[in-house]
C-alpha cells in the first residue's frame, strides 16, 4: 500500500512539475517560431534557386567567378539550416526533457479507478452493515419483547393452573353430592386439561424451537455480514423465511387465543351454573374477577399480537423495498462497470502507440549500423540500444533500448561529426581554390610579362637583322642590345642547370635564352595542365558527393514521408494530436522538401518506372552491335573529354578526306594534262 501512495505521490508531483497547459503555450509559440522560419526559408530557398539558374545560364568562362558567391550562398543556407535543426532539436530535447521522467499514466489511472470502485463498495458495504447492526438490534429488542411477552403468558398460565385447581378444589368440596351427575362433565373438563396442557407444552416447545431459530437467524445475519457482496440474495430469502416464521407464530397465537376464547366461554358457562347456589356467590365473584382480569390481560395480548403483525408487515415491506433498492444499486454498477470496461477499452491501444513509437525511434535511427567508428569496425544497432520492436511484445517482455535522449546525443554527434569534416573539406576546397585563383593571376602576370619580353626580344632581333643586313653591326651594339633585354625578370622562374654559352656572334648569344624561355614556358604549361587536371579532378569528386548527398536526402525525404503518415494517422486521436511525432519542417526546409518531393515522386511514378521497364525491354532486344554502338556512344555522350576528342577526330576525318579528295582531283587533272592526245600533241 505505501509503495502504491508512492508511486501516486511521484506521478502528481511529476505531471505537476510538468505543467502540461505552459508546456501547451511554449509549444504553440515554438510552433509560431517554426512557421515563420518556415517561410523564410521558402524565401531563401527560391533566391537560392533562382542564383543557381543564373549560374547554370552563365557560361563556363564566367563559372569561375561566379562559383564563390554560389559557394557563399550554398553555406549560408547551410548554416540556417543547421541553425534551423539545432532549433528543432532543441525543442524536442526540452519536451523530451520534461516528459522523460514523467512516469506511465496508464496503469495509475487504471489503479486509481479500481481503488474508487473499491472504495465506493467499501462505502456502501459499510452503509449495509450499519443498516444490518440496527436491523439486528431491533430484532433483538423484538426478541426481548417476545420473551416477555411469553412470561407474561406463562405468567397466566400458571395463573390459571391455579384457579383450575382452586375451582377444581371447589368443586370437589360444594358440589360432591352432584358428583355422579358431573362425572362425565368433570372427565371431559379434565380431558380437555390435559389437552390444553398438552397444547401448552407444544406451545413452549415451539416457543424454544422458535428462540433457537432467532438465535441461528442471528449467527447467520452476523455471518452474511462478512460476505455481504455475495450473498445479498440468500440473506433476502433468510428475512423472508424468518417473516414466514413470524407470521406462522402469530397464526398460532390466534389460534391459542380463540382456543383461550372458548375455554373461557366454557367457565362463564361453569359460573353460570354455580352461580345458582346460595353458597358460591362469594366465590363466583372472585372468580368473575379473576375471569375479567383474564380477559384484560388477553386483550392485552391481543393488541401486542396485532402490533407483531403490523411490524411483521413493516419488516416484509421494509425487506421488500431493500430488495428493490439492492436491484437498482446492482443494476447501477453494472452499468458503472460497462462505462468503466467502455473507458478502459479507449486506452487498450497503448502498447500499440508505444510499439508505433519504437518503429519510429528504429526508422529514425537506423543509419547507426552503416556507421564505421575510428578502427575501421563496424557498429551494430543493438550496441547502440536500436532494434525493430517486437509486434507482439506486451508489458512484461517488452524490448528495452536505450533512452531516446542517448539516441538523440548519438545522432548529433554523429551528425556534428560529418558536420565538421564538410566544412573542413569546404575549408580545404575554398583554400584550394584560392590558391589556384592567385597562382592563376600570378600566371597570367607572368605570361603577360613573357609576351612583352618575346615581342621585345623578336624586335630586338628584327633590328639586328636588318642591321647585320646592312653591314652596321658592331659588337659592342649586341652587347648593348643584350643589355637593354632586362634578362633581370627571369628570376622568378627555374634556372637552367648549364651555362649558356656566350659568344662574340649575336646568334649564338640569343639562341640559348630563346630555348631556355622555351623550356620554361614548356614546364609552366605541363604545371598549369596538371594542376588544371587536378582542379577537374576535384570537381568530378565535388559533383560524385553532390550526387551521393542528393540520393541520400532523398532516402531521408522518403523516412519523413514516412514519419508523417504517422503524424496523419495520430491526427484523429484527441491526445496525441498535441504531441506530434514528427514536426512540421521549419524555416527553408520547405523548398528542399518540396523539391525532393518532385524528385521522390518523379521516381515513384509509375509512367516513369513503366518508362524504365519499356527501355530496358527495348535494350535487352538489340542485338550484339547494336548494344556495344550504344554503349560507346553514352560512354562517348557522358564525359566532356570524349565528346572533345570525337569532335576533333570527326574534323581531321573530314579533313583529311576533304584533303585526299582534292589531292586526287590535282593529280588526275595533271596526269590528264600531261597525257598526249590520240593524234599528237
Amino acid at each position: 500500500m505505501s509503495s502504491t501512495e508512492h508511486n501516486f505521490s511521484g506521478a502528481l508531483a511529476a505531471w505537476r512539475d510538468i505543467n502540461l497547459s505552459e508546456l501547451q503555450k511554449s509549444l504553440d509559440a515554438q510552433g509560431i517560431e517554426l512557421v515563420d522560419n518556415q517561410k523564410e526559408s521558402v524565401v531563401g530557398r527560391k533566391a537560392l534557386a533562382d542564383k543557381t539558374k543564373e549560374f547554370k545560364k552563365i557560361p563556363d568562362e564566367g563559372k569561375l567567378a561566379a562559383f564563390k558567391g554560389l559557394l557563399k550562398a550554398y553555406q549560408t543556407e547551410i548554416d540556417n539550416l543547421t541553425k534551423r535543426s539545432k532549433a528543432s532539436e532543441n525543442a524536442f530535447l526540452n519536451v523530451y526533457k520534461v516528459l522523460a521522467e514523467a512516469p506511465d499514466p496508464y496503469p495509475l489511472l487504471e489503479a486509481a479507478v479500481d481503488q474508487t470502485v473499491k472504495v465506493a463498495e467499501a462505502r456502501e458495504l459499510e452503509t449495509e452493515l450499519r443498516r444490518l447492526h440496527d436491523e439486528n438490534a431491533d430484532l433483538k429488542r423484538r426478541v426481548n419483547e417476545t420473551a416477555s411477552i411469553e412470561t407474561a403468558k406463562k405468567k397466566a398460565e400458571v395463573k390459571a393452573e391455579q384457579l383450575e385447581q382452586t375451582m377444581e378444589d371447589l368443586i370437589n368440596e360444594r358440589v360432591s353430592r352432584k358428583e355422579n351427575e358431573l362425572n362425565a362433565t368433570y372427565d371431559e373438563k379434565l380431558r380437555n386439561y390435559e389437552e390444553r396442557e398438552q397444547d401448552l407444552h407444544r406451545q413452549v416447545s415451539l416457543t424454544t424451537a422458535q428462540l433457537r431459530d432467532l438465535r441461528m437467524s442471528n449467527d447467520t445475519n452476523q455471518a452474511k455480514l462478512l460476505d455481504h457482496s455475495s450473498r445479498q440474495d440468500q440473506e433476502v430469502v433468510a428475512k423472508f423465511a424468518e417473516v414466514d416464521m413470524m407470521v406462522a407464530d402469530l397464526e398460532r397465537a390466534s389460534s391459542r387465543v380463540a382456543t383461550v376464547e372458548r375455554r373461557n366461554e366454557i367457565l362463564r358457562a361453569e359460573i353460570e351454573v354455580l352461580r345458582s347456589g346460595s353458597d358460591t356467590s362469594d366465590r363466583a365473584k372472585s372468580l368473575q374477577a379473576q375471569v375479567t382480569e383474564y380477559e384484560a390481560e388477553l386483550e392485552r395480548t391481543s393488541q401486542t399480537l396485532e402490533a407483531q403483525k403490523a411490524a411483521a408487515s413493516e419488516l416484509e415491506a421494509h425487506i421488500k423495498k431493500t430488495s428493490e433498492d439492492f436491484a437498482k444499486e446492482i443494476q447501477k454498477k453494472a452499468s458503472e462497470i460497462d462505462t468503466l470496461r467502455n473507458r478502459l477499452k479507449q486506452y487498450n491501444d497503448y502498447d500499440e502507440i508505444k510499439r508505433e513509437l519504437d518503429i519510429m525511434k528504429y526508422v529514425e535511427f537506423a543509419g547507426f549500423d552503416d556507421d564505421i567508428d575510428e578502427d575501421g569496425d563496424q557498429i551494430d544497432g543493438y550496441e547502440v540500444g536500436l532494434q525493430l520492436p517486437n509486434p507482439n511484445a506486451d508489458k512484461t517482455n517488452a524490448q528495452q533500448g536505450k533512452s531516446l535522449e542517448a539516441l538523440l546525443a548519438t545522432k548529433n554527434k554523429r551528425l556534428l561529426e560529418e558536420l565538421t569534416k564538410f566544412r573542413i573539406l569546404h575549408s580545404e576546397l575554398e583554400n584550394s581554390l584560392q590558391a589556384a585563383q592567385d597562382q592563376l593571376s600570378s600566371t597570367g602576370a607572368d605570361l603577360e610579362k613573357q609576351k612583352a619580353l618575346n615581342e621585345k626580344l623578336e624586335n630586338d632581333l628584327l633590328s639586328m637583322n636588318k642591321h647585320r643586313t646592312n653591314g652596321d653591326i658592331t659588337p659592342p651594339e649586341s652587347s648593348d642590345v643584350l643589355t637593354g633585354l632586362d634578362l633581370g625578370r627571369k628570376a622568378d622562374f627555374s634556372t637552367r642547370t648549364t651555362p649558356i654559352p656566350f659568344t662574340s656572334s649575336a646568334d649564338t648569344s640569343i639562341l640559348p635564352i630563346v630555348t631556355s624561355q622555351r623550356d620554361r614556358f614548356r614546364q609552366r604549361n605541363a604545371e598549369l595542365e596538371e594542376e588544371l587536371r587536378r582542379q577537374f579532378q576535384i570537381i568530378s569528386d565535388l559533383r560524385s558527393e553532390v550526387k551521393n548527398l542528393q540520393a541520400d536526402n532523398l532516402k531521408l525525404y522518403e523516412k519523413v514521408r514516412y514519419m508523417q503518415s504517422y503524424r496523419e494517422e495520430a491526427g484523429s486521436r484527441p491526445v496525441t494530436s498535441q504531441l506530434d511525432p514528427l514536426p512540421t519542417p521549419a524555416g527553408n526546409s520547405t523548398d528542399d522538401l518540396g523539391k525532393y518531393r518532385v524528385r521522390y515522386e518523379e521516381a515513384m511514378n509509375p509512367f516513369e518506372a513503366f518508362r524504365g521497364r519499356e527501355a530496358t525491354r527495348a535494350y535487352q532486344n538489340l542485338n550484339a552491335v547494336e548494344r556495344g554502338v550504344l554503349t560507346i556512344t553514352r560512354a562517348m555522350l557522358s564525359n566532356r573529354r570524349a565528346r572533345a576528342f570525337f569532335i576533333f577526330y570527326t574534323l581531321a576525318l573530314h579533313l583529311l578526306v576533304m584533303y585526299t579528295t582534292y589531292e586526287c582531283t590535282t593529280t588526275s587533272g595533271t596526269h590528264l594534262q600531261k597525257q598526249p592526245g590520240p593524234y599528237g600533241p
